[in-house]
């Protein structure tokens, strides 16, 4: 994104964007590299199917629910659910309240992956920001949260169609850093 705007404020909102689109892009690409190890995993394997595994937590859950959490569409998450499903990493019931909807759970597998697959992120990120002082590595965390949660608040105001609104991971422990 170039920008012909003279103010310092506005060109540093331009970098911001345009880090924030190269980080999406590479987090992305990092993504679509990523093999979980688990059996009968196929081409599909990536961080978004296991990102939705991690939404899925310790509870049961309707697809139009992870789909509204993610912010995609039903059928994005019926297609993952049914690749996690054969890989044996979920399981689904029938929604007693709904007998159209069914809820869906990690397996013991499911928990497996996921666990390995958060150890993976925590270890790639933590070797990505190896040389940034961890004041800095919270500072990003605050900043990221606060401009996410204040994008969605303005589309919100808009009447923009956005992605649900951001949920705050539980917070985890940072390694100590160099300050």
């Amino acid at each position: 994104m170039q920008t012909t705007k003279s103010s310092a404020a506005d060109r540093a909102v331009d970098e911001l964007g345009d880090a924030v689109v190269a980080l999406v892009r590479t987090w992305r690409g990092v993504g679509r590299r990523f093999t979980d190890g688990s059996p009968n995993a196929g081409p599909h394997s990536t961080l978004a199917v296991l990102e939705m595994a991690r939404l899925l937590g310790e509870g049961e859950h309707r697809l139009s629910e992870i789909a509204e959490r993610r912010g995609v569409d039903q059928s994005v998450v019926s297609r993952q659910i049914g690749e996690l499903q054969q890989r044996g990493l979920v399981c689904r019931r029938p929604d007693p309240s709904d007998r159209r909807a069914s809820l869906v759970r990690l397996t013991p597998e499911g928990h497996e992956v996921l666990r390995r697959s958060e150890r993976l992120r925590h270890e790639l990120l933590c070797g990505a920001l190896a040389r940034t002082p961890t004041t800095d590595v919270e500072a990003a965390a605050r900043l990221i949260t606060a401009l996410a949660e204040e994008l969605q608040a303005r589309a919100n105001e808009l009447g923009v169609l956005a992605a649900p609104p951001v949920l705050t991971p539980e917070p985890r422990p940072i390694p100590e850093r160099p300050a």
